[in-house]
């Protein structure tokens, strides 16, 4: 994939942790250099595609992409969402059950809530529930179909009043922003007095991450996935923004088998061909199993100041 390094299609940025650009090469996936900040250690794109090319994807076939089955469109997305949304509720129960236990219920907001599905979940646990989507299709489903207050638009244009929300998460967003650290001080501005923010982001730092390299699903994403945090930089970027870290844990997702295997052939077609006969004879297809591979965090803080 080839650009100009100079235009309307790709940009030069600073580290945005510590605005350093003094960095090393680590990869090249793509077409598409990524790099880590010397200073700070923070792992980027550089040079990268400017936001509104970045945002084009985020149509109906960002949500139902035929690359996770071989296709060979660009790589970013979801394979199916709608049709793995048990899966995906199941997966949010267990970052709601943490939430409820270091939160009173209040209210809360979803950036890039997608379909709405977290959204729905805490709603129905009692929460006032609110989300953002910039993906006119999927804010269109959760706007319309189950009926919840989301917003088509980015945070920055939200105009929300400070001090508004006991909670704000980001399920899988905050690799995808082009200025991370403006959100997260847009976030502080908005959460109330000891509010929390709860973050999901693939982990760069993670051994299995440093092991599959470039065949690493989450740097194959480079057409989406801009910035590539570790839990040291996560952390040094809460903290520099007035966040204080309750509870890190590794970040697991409910599959069904079918899907997982699916997922596993990226990184092993002979045995993952194989589980996927073992599992068409066993009828497991439709099973739902907890998969964590160790290579994403999720980050729990509370607002300090």
């Amino acid at each position: 994939m080839e650009f100009k390094k100079e235009g309307a299609v790709m940009e030069y940025v600073r580290c945005n942790l510590c605005n350093s650009d003094c960095t090393k090469t680590i990869m090249k996936v793509s077409g598409f250099n990524v790099v880590r900040c010397k200073n700070c250690s923070l792992a980027y794109v550089n040079p990268r595609l400017k936001e509104k090319r970045l945002h084009r994807i985020y149509n109906k076939g960002y949500f139902k992409n035929p690359a996770f089955k071989g296709a060979k469109s660009s790589f970013y997305g979801y394979s199916k969402y709608i049709e793995e949304k048990d899966c995906i509720r199941s997966t949010f129960k267990r970052r709601l059950r943490v939430i409820d236990h270091l939160s009173k219920k209040g209210k809360l907001l979803d950036i890039g809530c997608a379909y709405g599905f977290f959204l729905e979940l805490a709603k129905e646990d009692g929460w006032d529930a609110n989300g953002l989507e910039i993906s006119k299709h999927a804010y269109s489903y959760a706007r319309n179909k189950l009926k919840l207050r989301v917003k088509n638009m980015p945070l920055e244009n939200a105009k929300i009043k400070s001090n508004s929300f006991d909670v704000v998460t980001l399920f899988d967003v905050i690799e995808h922003v082009p200025d991370p650290q403006s959100m997260i001080k847009e976030i502080k501005r908005i959460v109330r007095p000891n509010g929390l923010v709860v973050i999901t982001t693939p982990n760069i730092g993670t051994f299995a991450a440093k092991v599959l390299g470039d065949k690493w699903e989450e740097v194959r994403r480079v057409r989406e996935h801009i910035y590539f945090f570790s839990g040291k930089t996560l952390k040094s970027m809460l903290e520099r923004n007035g966040f204080q870290i309750l509870r890190t844990e590794s970040a697991g997702r409910y599959f069904h088998v079918k899907s997982a295997i699916e997922r596993g052939k990226f990184y092993s077609k002979p045995i993952f061909n194989i589980l996927e006969r073992i599992s068409n004879g066993l009828d497991l297809n439709k099973k739902k199993i907890w998969v964590n591979p160790f290579y994403k965090i999720t980050v729990y803080a509370r607002k300090t100041e």
